[in-house]
């Protein structure tokens, strides 16, 4: 009649964590803390999580979550990992105040970050729940000691074992294999690689291809703008640069349940929306994108609440020096932008929204980041350089390459069995993403296809408008799928 169950405790890996130096020898209780994180109910249970938190260096946390992750039958590795400042991230799963604990309290020191874990005590909380007439359990901190020894997790060195935990933007953390972030790498080599010759090299800011990864891993909503209105001599202003590349993230993230929102300026609007209805009909999205007016984007509630979690612009007219948005040629372009400059800034010192910026030339939104070097080694730059940051700043040799880098990127890191528990708090079952993003990723025939569509209703290559099936002056069949091609080859999915 009676069941018995077992937890486990994080108390089993101390003595490794105390040999490994990430515990002061009088490392006290931990402090335990009620989440909003929903356990994997069976039955009669169902409750939120609880969780113990330790205070551990920020330069220890990589070799901690490769150590506990090898030890799953105490809990394994953290499911969060907070900030050393004012505790903004912790409100993501639903703790306010770490002063508001059950156990004893926790000293940080200076550079010490809240570290959390699954808890025992989820036991007692899901027993409070079921309501079950007869039950018995341990006493938080009281636990049951039995003569097994702890299994010792030995220091991996290959990259397939060894974690990262990379802090991807302002207190922002997540974890990944050392190995997906070789492939990440590799796959941001191809975007970076510079064809047409623009001095690309002059503006990587080394790291932001895999924080925007992990960002938009991690995000529920996002909202993307483009738009560069060049041919002023023609109907349809728009370059094929752009929208192709929105097009073809946006099918990854709404493949893995995200909610995408793309922003377009009056003079594009029509447009956007009739390529968008026609990639729906042809198959190629899967689900409708909302498209917002630029002019009606509400990026916060009245509150100063967000309401998406990342921003991201790609092939975006930023504002210059004197305010007003140019070409590559120094044209002024001002007339035909709606601004979203200074939301865009606003988003970018937010401590709870991730701003990504993707660019190949110096004059688009978010790449002040490189303001410097593009004022010295851009032609015009000194006159066309947007001075308006992101957190994460992307420089591709042409945009759309940095937006299929990304959808790829996505699908290396939801492969990766260390990021997959971390983005799900080590709840329920593995997430299949083969089957999620199955046909979801770039593919030389899809972009192909989304080209041509954008060409249809007018858009055309902002370097050679009278050519087809081309963008940035590079032919599809030449350069494009060749960039493709690569970053599938690394993926495995060639």
């Amino acid at each position: 009649d009676m069941v018995t169950f077992y937890f486990g405790c994080s108390f089993s890996f101390n003595q490794i964590l105390l040999e490994n130096k990430m515990l002061t020898p009088n490392a006290r209780n931990v402090s335990m803390y009620r989440t909003n994180i929903d356990c994997y109910s069976c039955g009669e249970f169902q409750c939120k999580m609880m969780v113990s938190m330790r205070a551990i260096s920020k330069d220890h946390l990589s070799k901690l979550h490769e150590i506990t992750a090898k030890l799953p039958d105490v809990h394994g590795a953290p499911i969060h990992y907070g900030n050393s400042g004012k505790f903004q991230t912790i409100c993501k799963i639903g703790i306010s105040d770490l002063q508001d604990y059950m156990g004893e309290s926790t000293e940080f020191g200076e550079n010490d970050v809240p570290v959390f874990w699954c808890c025992g005590i989820t036991g007692i909380e899901s027993l409070t729940t079921a309501k079950i007439d007869r039950c018995f359990t341990h006493s938080p901190g009281s636990m049951f000691i039995t003569d097994v020894l702890q299994e010792k997790a030995e220091i991996s060195t290959d990259p397939k074992d060894m974690c990262e935990v990379v802090e991807y933007s302002k207190n922002l953390y997540s974890a990944v294999s050392k190995h997906t972030i070789e492939k990440m790498e590799a796959i941001y080599n191809i975007v970076k690689s510079d064809p047409g010759k623009r001095g690309i090299k002059n503006l990587i800011a080394e790291g932001g291809f895999v924080k925007a990864t992990l960002a938009l891993s991690h995000a529920n909503k996002v909202a993307i703008v483009t738009g560069a209105p060049v041919h002023l001599t023609h109907q349809q202003l728009d370059e094929t640069d752009g929208l192709p590349g929105v097009i073809s993230l946006a099918v990854a993230l709404q493949s893995l349940g995200k909610t995408v929102d793309v922003l377009a300026d009056e003079y594009s609007i029509a447009a956007t929306r009739n390529i968008i209805a026609k990639c729906l009909k042809l198959g190629i999205i899967k689900n409708n994108l909302n498209v917002v007016p630029t002019r009606k984007f509400e990026m916060f509630t009245a509150d100063k609440n967000p309401n998406y979690d990342v921003f991201l612009a790609t092939e975006r007219l930023g504002q210059a020096k004197d305010g007003h948005f140019y070409s590559m040629l120094a044209k002024d372009l001002s007339q035909y932008i709606d601004p979203v400059d200074d939301t865009f800034m606003q988003s970018t010192n937010h401590p709870d929204v991730v701003t990504i910026a993707i660019g190949d030339g110096g004059n688009e939104l978010g790449m002040g980041n490189a303001l410097e070097n593009v004022v010295k080694y851009i032609p015009n730059g000194k006159k066309i350089a947007c001075v308006i940051s992101s957190n994460n700043l992307i420089a591709a040799g042409v945009s759309n390459w940095g937006c299929y880098g990304l959808a790829l990127s996505l699908y290396l890191a939801m492969s990766c069995p260390v990021h997959e528990r971390y983005v799900r708090r080590a709840v329920g079952f593995p997430v299949d993403v083969a089957a999620m993003m199955k046909n979801a990723l770039p593919s030389v025939e899809r972009e192909r296809e989304i080209l041509n569509v954008t060409e249809e209703f007018g858009f055309r290559d902002g370097r050679s408008p009278d050519t087809l099936m081309s963008v940035d002056g590079l032919l599809f069949d030449k350069e494009h799928q060749q960039v493709i091609r690569g970053m599938l080859n690394i993926v495995g999915k060639q």
